[in-house]
């Protein structure tokens, strides 16, 4: 009586503490969904910027300062080419367009044409002519062949096409101040007509527009507020006309990497989560499984999202799609209790009592294969392992606090899947010591063909690459505009802005020669309009030849009156008194455009005389480079000159990364054989550790014989793939007799099989990222699922 007394006694106390822990998670939840909907409500948490993706540099202040001005000079600039075969109506059609993306407030500049307004230009230029040649000119003077220029200037006064009048004659007889205009023009192979900026493409007339966004490029509502108006302002002035354009700018490849990632996220989850229900109703053959199974995934997701949002702000596009694969790992548990509980007389409490040590091990050795993720500098991974990390552990809450009462209904046995994984286990349970021992050396041969073709690539261009057609369009814009600006630029550092021009000026025949040579197609140093006052100070002496003594010969052999001779004297010994001063050069439209490529000593440098960091540096922007390593050698020897390549440090970052994860995988593999050791014999122990890790030399294997290169992020999967394997490996050898053993079969195919689909569904994204990381987590934990039934054989070989 007293047994059956306890055992009524037991069954509300057992209720009660369901109860409690459903009531617990219901907060838990509330709390959560309440937090979500107010962080979506006043700030936007969607994050598409693939650079928020990336490792961060350790750089020192000028290169860090110079790098996060050229990205905000360039990051929400975009290129707009109009082309058709009618050249008025092209022009008339760019101004119109420049009119209505102008009146739009996604965009707060819109431009075209050139900088150089000539009438500022020679305001600021023409008082400081005695102080002002070109490189042609001064190299004229420099060699004694001031004959050469009056030959010059007679051609230019007495030809039917010259630009010389008599009160430019005056002063200026040889007419070295319009040659000096025509010089700052070197270069552009663009025309102007109308204030807009023209070029040729296919035969046909190219106007280009400049148009600068509000937002960050980034910003999904940006993205759709600047693609909706260039859309409408093209369809406007497009009206009765054959126009076509062209578009370039990181808005256009933004745009489609949103869309990609949307889409993605869309059919990957949805094929997931519609494998899931599939393998559950298979399995199990009810609604409830399939039902907690969904709630247990609804779970992860929030508590996934809310926990990336709550440590990082923001929530990555591509973490989601990363994320997706977090269905295939969170249905465990839902597939792990079923698969005891099925076919048994006995409360859920029960089930969980008896399988939560083993599930607590799992979530915890996958909470540390993503908190591997997280140690690793590498913003990308940090998020996708909050993220997945963040999942684990809502679902693990959910199956602990919310199964005793929602999932307390009694399951019908589920004796066909259990069948059919015995039918599985049973080749495994019949193999002998010798069969282990050789299949396994059979693995590790198979796999040497493979890791021997296997190469690495560190190019962080693999992060994301837009289509064929936004690449190509791109290029065409590119050509027009002269190779355009690339992310790798000059960094000229000096003591001081005078020390700062002249280096800058030494660089300027460089990267004529570099042009010359195709090393690169254009550049844009400021100190081509801006000379130091030393080399004004050269070239006022050089002009000594033409306004000394031999000044009157000079006038004669022009046919020039000799009445001008003092007052041109005069004025050229002035001169020396009126160089161009920087701060009126950066007052011009043409200096305030190039003034972000001066980078001045801060403040905080100017109240710390003596900090090294006290530096003045310009940027000097490249543009179609073509040979970036000769390019890096021709200006390797200049002081104070150095190439800025961010692409190429973080690649070379990546690839230090991929070191250390592997390393780290190794070690994560030691680090577990000497935890089971503390609780199993240690040939069980290693045969635990030797799931996932010969699990990860097939899959490198396969990869490296299907050409795949090995990445950072194939290194990374396999710190996943450990974690895993891990997991079916502790729960084979828990189990305590062979039918425990088909029921743990039945959990390790199902939640293999789920995770797998969701790996290889991500092995189809058009992100090469995302397709490394999902191909190898789908090779990894087929593998392990194919290895890890051996665990049980081999823990009955040791009994």
């Amino acid at each position: 009586m007293a047994l059956g007394g306890s055992k009524i006694t037991d069954k509300p106390q057992t209720a009660s503490r369901a109860g409690l822990r459903l009531a617990l998670w219901l907060l838990l939840l509330a709390a959560a969904l309440v937090f979500g909907i107010k962080t979506l409500k006043h700030r936007d948490v969607v994050e598409t910027d693939i650079l928020a993706m990336l490792p961060h540099l350790q750089q020192d202040a000028l290169t860090s300062r110079a790098l996060d001005s050229l990205e905000s000079r360039l990051a929400n600039e975009s290129y707009l080419v109009l082309t058709g075969k009618d050249k008025a109506a092209t022009i008339e059609a760019a101004k119109g367009m420049m009119a209505e993306l102008a009146s739009s407030p996604a965009f707060v500049s819109v431009r075209s044409g050139s900088e150089l307004d000539p009438k500022e230009i020679y305001r600021l230029y023409f008082p400081a002519r005695f102080n002002l040649l070109t490189e042609s000119q001064r190299s004229l003077l420099e060699n004694g062949k001031l004959d050469v220029l009056i030959k010059q200037a007679k051609i230019a006064l007495y030809s039917a096409f010259g630009f010389a009048n008599s009160e430019l004659i005056s002063e200026d007889p040889l007419l070295l101040f319009p040659a000096l205009m025509q010089s700052f023009g070197k270069g552009h192979r663009l025309g102007e007509e109308g204030g807009i900026l023209l070029g040729n493409s296919d035969g046909q007339t190219a106007a280009i527009i400049m148009a600068k966004g509000k937002d960050s490029v980034f910003s999904p509502k940006a993205q759709e507020a600047q693609i909706s108006a260039i859309n409408a302002a093209f369809t406007k002035v497009n009206l009765g006309k054959q126009l076509s354009l062209l578009k370039a700018g990181a808005l256009f490849h933004a745009l489609e990497a949103t869309q990609s990632a949307k889409a993605e996220v869309s059919l990957i989850g949805s094929l997931s989560l519609a494998g899931v229900v599939v393998l559950v109703l298979l399995s199990f053959r009810s609604l409830m499984p399939l039902l907690m199974a969904s709630l247990t995934l609804a779970s992860a997701m929030v508590s996934a999202s809310l926990f990336t949002i709550l440590i990082f702000g923001k929530l990555h596009l591509l973490t989601l799609v990363f994320g997706t694969s977090l269905i295939g790992i969170a249905i465990d548990y839902s597939f792990h209790f079923y698969a005891e509980r099925s076919g048994r007389d006995e409360s859920a409490s029960q089930t969980l009592s008896r399988i939560l040590p083993a599930l607590t091990l799992a979530l915890a050795t996958s909470v540390l294969a993503y908190l591997a993720l997280g140690f690793t500098p590498f913003p990308g991974m940090q998020q996708v392992a909050a993220f997945c990390g963040g999942g684990l552990i809502g679902a693990y809450l959910t199956l602990y606090l919310a199964y005793p009462m929602l999932a307390d209904s009694r399951i019908q046995a589920a004796s066909a899947a259990i069948t059919l994984a015995s039918r599985f286990l049973t080749p495994f349970e019949a193999a002998g010591s010798k069969a282990l021992v050789i299949g396994s050396l059979t693995v590790l041969l198979v796999c040497i063909p493979g890791l021997g073709q296997l190469d690495s690539r560190d190019d962080i261009r693999s992060l994301q690459q837009g289509s064929a057609a936004l690449m190509a369009e791109e290029a065409n814009v590119r050509t027009l505009l002269s190779g355009g600006v690339d992310n790798q630029f000059l960094l000229v550092r000096a003591e001081s802005m005078q020390t700062l021009l002249a280096r800058l000026e030494a660089l300027a025949p460089v990267l004529a020669k570099a042009e010359k040579d195709q090393l690169l197609q254009s550049h844009v140093n400021f100190a081509d309009y801006l000379p130091s006052q030393a080399r004004q100070m050269a070239d006022h002496n050089l002009q000594q030849q033409i306004y000394g003594h031999e000044l009157g010969e000079i006038l004669a052999r022009l046919g020039l009156e000799p009445e001008l001779e003092p007052d041109l004297r005069a004025k050229y010994q002035a001169g020396a008194q009126t160089p161009i001063e920087a701060d009126a050069f950066f007052d011009t439209r043409l200096g305030a455009n190039l003034k972000p490529l001066l980078l001045e000593p801060t403040a905080n440098e100017a109240n710390h005389p003596e900090s090294t960091a006290r530096e003045w540096g310009a940027m000097v922007l490249l543009g179609g480079i073509q040979n970036l390593p000769a390019l890096n050698q021709a200006v390797a020897t200049l002081p104070g000159v150095t190439l800025v390549d961010k692409v190429g440090d973080i690649s070379k970052l990546m690839g230090e990364y991929r070191h250390t994860t592997l390393w780290l995988l190794v070690l994560a593999l030691l680090i577990a054989f000497g935890v089971f050791a503390l609780r199993h014999p240690w040939k069980l122990a290693a045969a635990m550790v030797a799931v996932p890790a010969l699990a990860a030399l097939l899959s490198l294997s396969l990869l490296g014989l299907l050409g795949s290169p090995l990445t950072l992020f194939h290194a990374l999967a396999l710190l996943l793939v450990f974690g895993i394997g891990v997991d079916y490996s502790l729960f084979f050898a828990k189990d305590e007799n062979r039918e425990h053993g088909h029921r743990v079969m039945l959990a390790v195919l199902l939640s293999a099989s789920s995770t797998t689909l969701a790996f290889g569904l991500l092995a189809l994204s058009n992100t090469p990222a995302i397709h490394y990381f999902g191909l190898t987590l789908a090779l990894g934990i087929g593998f392990t699922l194919l290895l890890s039934p051996l665990i049980h054989t081999f823990k009955r070989k040791l009994k």
